[in-house]
């Protein structure tokens, strides 16, 4: 009886600390409008915060909207120093005359 007690508890132990241990993350989403009239970078921070980085034709080495993705690199870079981690990136085509990539990244709390 004192060995199956043990196991219930232990058990009921491991459950809860299964439970409560999932981890809780910020997220942020970097997108680059590349095929606009002109380029954009777009952060969204934790669903609180917004930032617009206008970027000029020069800083793209005079190359075609699209065959430059130093500005969005740049970006990721950046938060990646300050502590996210890339957790993934999607290609988002199609619609007239914009076109998108971005990058998922999350921070633990």
């Amino acid at each position: 009886m004192k060995i199956q007690s043990f196991f219930l508890v232990a058990f009921f132990a491991l459950l809860s600390t299964g439970l409560s241990a999932q981890e809780k993350y910020d997220i942020a989403v970097v997108g680059y409008f590349y095929d606009t009239p002109k380029c954009h970078v777009y952060t969204s921070l934790n669903g609180e915060k917004f930032e617009q980085l206008d970027i000029e034709r020069e800083e793209l080495g005079n190359k075609p909207w699209g065959t430059n993705m130093n500005p969005l690199i740049k970006q990721v870079n950046k938060l990646q120093s300050e502590g996210w981690e890339v957790v993934g990136g999607l290609n988002a085509s199609g619609l007239p005359a914009a076109s998108l990539f971005y990058y998922n990244l999350r921070k633990k709390k």
